[in-house]
C-alpha cells in the first residue's frame, strides 16, 4: 500500500515537472501538496475507489501542462529561446566573414560590378550552421557526459560538421583570388 503511495506520487511528481520551467517554479509545490491531500482523502474514502478520481487528476494535470506550453509558445519564448541560442554562432559566423568582405571592397577591380552579396551570405550561413551543430556535442563534453551514449547522432553529427567545412574551405580557396583583387577572377 505504502510502495502503491509512493509510485502515484511519484509519478504525479514527474507529471508536473513537465509545465513550463516559470509555472513551476510558481506552483509546483503547491499542485503538488494538492494532489498529496486529495490522494490522502481518497484513501480514507476506499469504498468509492481510488483509480477514477486519481486518474481524472492526472488527466487535468496533463490538459494543464499542454495549455501552459501553448500559451507559452503563443508568448513567443520559443522564439526568444531560439535568438539566444543563436546569438554566439551568428556573432561568430559574422567575424569570420567580415575580413573577407573587407577585402573584396578594398580590392575591387572596379565599382562598376556588383558585390556579390550570395556568396557572403552563404559564407555566413555554413560557418553559423558548423557552430549551431557543433553546439550540443560541446555541451555534452562541458557537462560530462560520454560522447559514445548515442554514437549515431555523433557520427551524423561529425559528417555534417565536415562536409560544411570542407564546402565553406573550398569556397574561400576558390574566392580568394577575387578577395585578393587578382584581375580575371570569376
Amino acid at each position: 500500500m505504502i510502495y502503491e503511495q509512493n509510485t502515484v506520487r511519484t509519478l504525479y511528481k514527474k507529471l508536473l515537472a513537465l509545465y513550463p520551467h516559470r509555472f513551476k517554479e510558481r506552483l509546483g509545490e503547491s499542485m503538488e501538496q494538492t494532489f498529496n491531500d486529495l490522494y490522502r482523502e481518497q484513501i480514507r474514502q476506499t469504498d468509492r475507489g481510488m483509480f477514477g478520481p486519481i486518474l481524472w487528476l492526472f488527466f487535468e494535470t496533463a490538459i494543464g501542462i499542454f495549455r501552459e506550453r501553448l500559451l507559452l509558445i503563443s508568448e513567443g519564448d520559443i522564439m526568444q529561446a531560439i535568438l539566444i541560442n543563436l546569438k554566439a554562432p551568428v556573432l561568430i559566423s559574422s567575424i569570420l566573414v567580415i575580413p573577407f568582405m573587407v577585402m573584396e571592397v578594398v580590392n575591387r577591380r572596379s565599382f562598376n560590378e556588383g558585390f556579390p552579396i550570395p556568396l557572403f551570405v552563404f559564407m555566413w550561413v555554413l560557418p553559423m550552421l558548423f557552430i549551431v551543430t557543433l553546439m550540443p556535442i560541446v555541451r555534452n563534453v562541458r557537462t560530462g557526459n560520454s560522447l559514445i551514449v548515442r554514437p549515431v547522432s555523433l557520427l551524423i553529427r561529425v559528417v555534417i560538421l565536415v562536409f560544411i567545412a570542407w564546402m565553406w574551405t573550398s569556397i574561400l580557396i576558390d574566392q580568394m583570388p577575387c578577395f585578393l583583387g587578382i584581375p580575371n577572377c570569376d
